[in-house]
């Protein structure tokens, strides 16, 4: 089930979303398409990366040129110094740290305009296995029918009309159309091609190694980011439906780092949905990268406390 801490998290801010004075009337998934740039993952290698399209990724020049490792984003506060996957120097181990079949598909579904793509681990067991994905899709179908779009979303054009009174944060930055649509994408771990995308989603909460014998569901939307996962027998409609609300609700903290889950290491040029200059761009791999330093806009009294609640909340995962 949803464990308690990420529930009252999801309630907070569902409750912000419905008071109009807090939120902006974006969904969720959408604005965090539009909006929020990856973080920047950190890798220790002595040799030089170039990725095309370009990934979220910066460069820590190592000494020991047999090695290359990887490291959570600094403002993650899972980030610690210790690598969260690491692998001989080779031209193929770069590949397989910035890219993968798994990560191309899920690039290209949400910059189609996809609310989120649901990612099953499978454990192995071909009948729990088969029997997550089942309610997957049975679950993801149900809140589709269940949840409706927030009010008050402008597109461009839209927003032209001087008869429509706005907030420039209602008006969508890209012309895809706006919709709710899930998917499914399923993932063994055996896969000797995903071993870097498995560690980054692995590694969300220090003790989910113990539950490699369950599947478990990461909703992922935005350029990337994906949910805390939903295990075993926490895999149910219920749950299913309450992560599809907050991902369908208006936006209500736009501070990305103050809402739930983390960003993937991806290789995707993310500019047809939109950018902003207050965030770091995305780089390319390349000896010596800066990223732009940047601080969050505004936040107010009553909002901050009740969402530092919520961070300190969100520490617990989704079990079964």
């Amino acid at each position: 089930m949803i464990s308690p801490k990420l529930r009252a998290t999801l309630i907070l801010l569902s409750f912000f979303a419905s008071e109009s004075v807090w939120a902006c009337q974006v969904p969720v998934f959408r604005y965090a398409l539009e909006r929020w740039q990856p973080g920047l993952y950190q890798v220790s290698t002595a040799e030089d990366m170039k990725a095309d399209p370009p990934a979220n990724l910066e460069l820590k020049k190592a000494a020991d040129s047999s090695q290359m490792e990887l490291f959570y984003p600094s403002t993650l506060r899972q980030a610690t110094d210790k690598p969260i996957w690491s692998a001989p120097m080779s031209e193929a181990n770069m590949r397989l740290l910035v890219d993968s079949p798994i990560r191309q598909e899920l690039r290209k579904r949400l910059l189609a305009g996809q609310s989120a793509v649901w990612l099953l681990i499978e454990s192995g067991d071909a009948a729990k296995d088969d029997a997550a994905a089942k309610v997957i899709e049975e679950g993801l179908q149900s809140a589709k029918q269940k949840l409706k779009l927030p009010d008050g979303v402008l597109t461009q054009e839209a927003a032209k009309d001087p008869k429509k009174r706005h907030e420039n944060v209602d008006v969508l930055r890209s012309s895809l159309p706006l919709k709710i649509e899930f998917s499914t994408l399923r993932l063994s771990r055996q896969k000797a091609e995903e071993v870097a995308l498995i560690a980054m989603l692995m590694h969300i909460e220090p003790d989910l190694g113990d539950f490699v014998l369950e599947p478990m569901v990461f909703p992922i939307f935005g350029r990337g980011r994906a949910l805390e996962p939903i295990i075993g027998k926490g895999i149910h409609a219920d749950n299913i439906l309450e992560a599809c609300t907050y991902l369908c609700s208006a936006c209500s903290c736009e501070i990305k780092e103050q809402n739930p889950g983390i960003d993937l290491l991806m290789a995707a040029d993310w500019s047809p949905v939109g950018t902003d200059e207050e965030m770091p761009v995305t780089v390319k791999i390349a000896p010596k990268l800066n990223a732009t330093n940047w601080t969050s806009g505004y936040w107010i009294g009553l909002s901050t406390a009740l969402l530092g609640a919520a961070l300190w909340l969100i520490r617990g995962c989704i079990r079964s």
